[in-house]
């Protein structure tokens, strides 16, 4: 898929893949098999706008090894075949490492790669520029940048994401900076045609950011995992500029959005990083523990995920509440 191509497709709700283990705390092949079948079928079903991210964050990439990461991609290539576009993460701490993985990526038919801003070390506001320039020079494949400060600890500002935005095969931006202010200066600075924008947030975030002129064409969502249905309703109710419609659709999420604050709330925090700007992880433990209920493959806990957090029994019990009341079960 050219950039051209893959630009007019990036569209809708972008389901964020969880990535199942088996009770061993290998990763389980087969359960991607099956959920990524799923997020297909969904979007065959009427020609929906979706597209597919895997192996990011959601998908503790960083946990696997690179031969485990290059699985992961491999498969969802192959079970998607084609049908709706792929994503592949190729986020690495250095540009060299993210440059072989990317090139993997479009060896096996990824039609664009997500490049998270540099971590462990962090960049300079000219040094990020030239990371990412590298990496786009190194390699013949749509780049989406991923804007995450709470990953990253950078925050990329409008005036620097528009000048990467000129740069020819980096196409996109998934936008995880909790700012008002810089989702309504993107959307005034870059030129549709050369970057388009898509909230990192989900469903919340991305209801006040395309109020923006509707600049922003989709959201990330863990929750489209395992309800796409919910996800697509407000999507729709935003693309057809019914903003009421949308709140009513984003109401039908709450339920898991108080329990979620619950969950996190229960676990003290010992970040350095003001509250405003966490991304709490047990959103990955409680995307998996849902997609068990609905009875997709979320997968047994390991020890292995520490950092990630299980679920106690009686949160599970609340999880189920939420979604029975959401109508999910």
């Amino acid at each position: 898929m050219t950039a051209k191509e893959f630009k007019k497709r990036l569209k809708g709700i972008v389901p964020v893949q969880l990535c199942p283990y088996t009770k061993e705390g290998e990763v389980d092949i087969e359960g991607i098999k099956e959920n990524t079948k799923f997020i297909v079928d969904f979007a065959k079903d009427g020609n929906k706008d979706v597209v597919l991210i895997t192996n990011g964050s959601t998908a503790e990439f960083y946990a696997n090894t690179i031969e485990e990461q290059k699985r992961v991609i491999k498969t969802v290539i192959d079970t998607v075949a084609g049908r709706i576009p792929v994503i592949a993460g190729v986020s690495q701490p250095a540009a060299r490492r993210t440059i072989e993985m990317a090139k993997y990526a479009k060896e096996v038919g990824a039609d664009c790669v997500m490049v998270a801003s540099p971590y462990y070390h962090h960049a300079s506001k000219e040094g990020m520029y030239q990371y990412y320039k590298t990496v786009a020079d190194a390699v013949n494949i749509s780049i989406m940048i991923y804007d995450n400060p709470d990953t990253s600890g950078t925050m990329i500002p409008p005036d620097l994401m528009a000048r990467l935005s000129k740069i020819d095969n980096i196409v996109a931006t998934k936008d995880n900076t909790p700012n008002a202010a810089a989702y309504a200066w993107k959307a005034m600075l870059i030129d549709p045609e050369d970057m388009i924008l898509i909230t990192g947030m989900g469903e919340v975030e991305y209801v006040g950011a395309a109020a923006y002129g509707t600049r922003y064409r989709g959201f990330v969502s863990f929750l489209a995992n395992f309800a796409p249905p919910l996800s697509y309703a407000i999507y729709e109710a935003v693309e057809e500029g019914d903003f009421k419609k949308a709140h009513e659709a984003l109401k039908r999420t709450f339920p898991l959005w108080t329990f979620m604050a619950k969950a996190c709330s229960r676990r003290e925090s010992i970040s350095v990083f003001p509250e405003w700007l966490r991304a709490p992880t047990m959103f990955i433990t409680i995307g998996k523990s849902a997609m068990d209920l609905v009875g997709l493959r979320g997968g047994p806990y390991h020890p292995g995920q520490l950092p990630i957090e299980d679920l106690t029994d009686e949160e599970k019990q609340e999880l189920k509440e939420a979604l029975e009341e959401m109508g999910i079960i």
